[in-house]
């Protein structure tokens, strides 16, 4: 939607003393190619002009930065060309899907006796002129000049979901202003909630930008005590995705008098590091200098684009500001003061100007203690190691513990928190090596395992034959009354079927038994 808030307020215009009169230049706008080195040349704003303003205004590029894109017509008619029609041009041109921003391409130079009011309007969808850094594609943003003043012109081209027209047309206006009456009021975005600016607020404000990452803030005859709200167009602080942070607005409460604030975009770690129990990622960071008169107190009002969030993976609950005053860090802290389906509006105060940090607070999930449930086991069996986890942070989160044995991970756990939560996970170990393990749940030392070789029985009957036969039974003992002297070692006696002939054994018995009788009859001779 287009912004109301005028960058630059320094007189009012005077309707029953204007008329416009506009010369047209040819914008060429496809995706081509970039670049150009144009003498310096100064084209009439219009041939016929009647009005004092416009009668005195000329378009020119003396002395801007970036005329390389301008061209000058035959017909005096002032052209932006990005097209390879530009025989000076080199390069792959608009780039699509984005913002491209030449600054400073030509100047609008005003000779009058009164100051004038100067805007730009275009019919094109997507292209923003700027005047000295800020958009002026309306009355209400129009931009004041004094007699022999100059405001150098820049031009945004946006291609993110559309492709610019092949050609558009612009108009230059300009009106007398009125030296008696004060300017138009600031009137905020309604989508972002934030009340408008006192009416009776000093006419005297200037909001430039130097570069799409800075603005200058010029304020003149403030009253003290009384808050004044500066548009600063959308400073972006950080991007992801198709999503930005951005800084929109500051509201300050002077001291009184006149009021220099430069404002710009600077790396979070400019100013040092956060601290490191703070549990926050820093995002993005913004830097307001005092360089005339000082301020009670101020508000910044960022918004952040809900395509941020879902690229960066953060929640806007969980942003905060940091700020630094010179010696250390203290945390601001941001209130959410408005919504919208694409973007969240936050604002945080201040008692005075520095280095502001946006950072988003990050869980913080750890292993505070683990335990073995056995320190030695034998190969084959199982422990049980356990673990307590702790969200330590500000902010949800999930993490993946995982326990090792020697560093080589055995088993994982996922672990879902909310902040201040903790959780007890379980794991059950059985090594089937022996030896022994340094037993580590994420960064916790749950202790040394040591894992022993199963015990086993030594000897013949333990051990078995040879070859990993089966053991033989244990011999009965024989029922057989052998003669005394037998050998152990000697075979069972053969017995036969009954009714069959005498057997060796009779025989050797017989035997026995007369020797034994032979030898009773020889003692009793003697």
């Amino acid at each position: 939607m287009p912004n109301t808030n005028p960058r630059v307020r320094v007189v009012p215009h005077a309707p029953n003393r204007t008329m416009s009169r506009r010369r047209t230049a040819l914008v060429a706008l496809t995706l081509a190619t970039i670049a150009l080195a144009l003498p310096t040349v100064a084209a009439p704003l219009t041939e016929r002009a009647t009005d004092p303003a416009s009668a005195n205004v000329t378009l020119t590029t003396e002395n801007s930065a970036n005329a390389d894109y301008v061209t000058i017509t035959d017909t005096g008619t002032l052209a932006l060309d990005f097209t390879t029609s530009n025989p000076a041009l080199a390069g792959d041109g608009l780039n699509p899907e984005a913002r491209t921003y030449v600054a400073d391409a030509f100047r609008i130079h005003y000779d009058g006796d009164a100051a004038a009011t100067v805007w730009i309007t275009s019919d094109a969808a997507g292209i923003t002129f700027l005047a000295d850094g800020a958009p002026v594609d309306a009355h209400a943003d129009a931009v004041t000049l004094a007699p022999d003043e100059s405001v150098a012109v820049g031009v945004v081209v946006d291609t993110e979901g559309a492709e610019p027209p092949e050609s558009s047309e612009f108009t230059v206006r300009a009106q007398v202003a009125d030296p008696d009456t004060g300017t138009d009021t600031a009137t905020p975005s309604p989508e972002s909630g934030i009340a408008a600016t006192d009416p009776d607020e000093p006419a005297t404000t200037r909001i430039t930008s130097p570069t799409p990452t800075s603005r200058v803030l010029t304020l003149r005859d403030t009253t003290a005590g009384r808050s004044i709200t500066l548009d600063l167009d959308r400073l972006v602080v950080a991007r992801a995705g198709d999503g930005a942070l951005t800084l929109d607005e500051l509201s300050v409460v002077s001291d009184g008098g006149d009021l220099d604030l430069d404002v710009s975009v600077t790396p979070p770690d400019s100013a040092g590091a956060l601290p490191a129990d703070a549990g926050v990622r820093p995002l993005g960071a913004v830097r307001v200098v005092e360089r005339r008169g000082a301020v009670e107190r101020a508000t910044l009002r960022f918004a952040v684009d809900r395509a941020y969030l879902e690229a960066a993976g953060y929640a806007s609950e969980y942003l905060t500001v940091y700020r630094y005053d010179g010696h250390e860090w203290s945390e601001r802290g941001v209130e959410v003061v408005g919504r919208t389906d694409e973007r969240v509006f936050l604002e945080t105060e201040t008692p005075g100007f520095s280095t502001f940090v946006v950072a988003a607070a990050v869980p913080d999930l750890r292993v505070t203690s683990a335990d073995l449930g056995s320190e030695s086991i034998t190969a084959g069996e199982r422990t049980t190691v356990t673990a307590e986890v702790t969200n330590a942070g500000d902010a949800s989160g999930a993490r993946t513990i995982a326990l090792t044995l020697d560093g080589d991970p055995v088993a994982e756990r996922r672990v879902d928190l909310n902040p201040g939560e903790s959780t007890t996970l379980s794991f059950r170990v059985d090594p089937s090596d022996a030896g022994t393990y340094a037993v580590r749940v994420g960064s916790a030392d749950a202790g040394r395992l040591v894992v022993e070789r199963p015990e086993t029985n030594t000897g013949r009957d333990a051990e078995g034959p040879p070859g990993g036969a089966a053991a033989s039974p244990p011999a009965t003992p024989s029922t057989d009354d052998s003669p005394a002297g037998t050998p152990a070692d000697a075979e069972p006696p053969i017995v036969e079927p009954a009714g069959g002939a005498p057997t060796e054994t009779l025989w050797l018995v017989a035997l026995v038994g007369v020797v034994v009788v032979l030898a009773l009859v020889r003692r009793l001779r003697e």
